[in-house]
């Protein structure tokens, strides 16, 4: 991998994601001021059980580009201990545990992708003036060079 891959957050941010609580409850606990209404549990259905501690990192990219190109550049970052990119329930989470990355930078979770009126869209947050919001955006528009990707990884010991 070359350097255009960089962690803005430290490695060793650790998360909760506590699926024993409702879609409607995790985002309740971010505070977030406006949520995009085709966020429902039957799009983005919590897979897992317990509460299940995750290590997170936050990827940026210095160029444009598409969602599938993320996805690689994330998954080839670290071969031996590969990190996946986050779902809409460690986006919540890490919504609720870190309110203000958002003000800073849109922060995409692109394990979650559900069909929303025939169109494939992913969740993120971002902000709108002081606001912060829990949007949907298209899986095939481009990503800017400023947008940071949420991905994780299960603790391993040492971790």
């Amino acid at each position: 991998m070359n350097d255009t891959t960089q962690a803005l957050v430290a490695d060793q941010l650790h998360l909760t994601v506590d699926y024993g609580r409702s879609l409607q409850q995790m985002i309740a606990s971010g505070r977030y001021d406006w949520i995009n209404p085709d966020i429902t549990a039957e799009r983005f259905p919590m897979v897992g059980t317990g509460a299940v501690p995750v290590e997170a990192r936050l990827f940026q990219f210095d160029r444009i580009l598409s969602s599938e190109d993320a996805v690689a550049a994330i998954k080839a970052t670290d071969a031996e201990n590969p990190w996946e990119p986050a779902t809409i329930a460690h986006l919540l989470a890490f919504g609720a545990t870190h309110p203000d990355e958002q003000r800073q930078y849109p922060i995409i979770a692109l394990g979650s992708v559900a069909e929303v009126h025939g169109i494939r869209r992913v969740p993120y947050l971002c902000r709108s003036g002081a606001e912060r919001g829990l949007p949907l955006r298209w899986w095939d528009d481009g990503w800017d060079d400023f947008c940071r990707f949420l991905a994780v990884r299960n603790r391993s010991s040492g971790a």
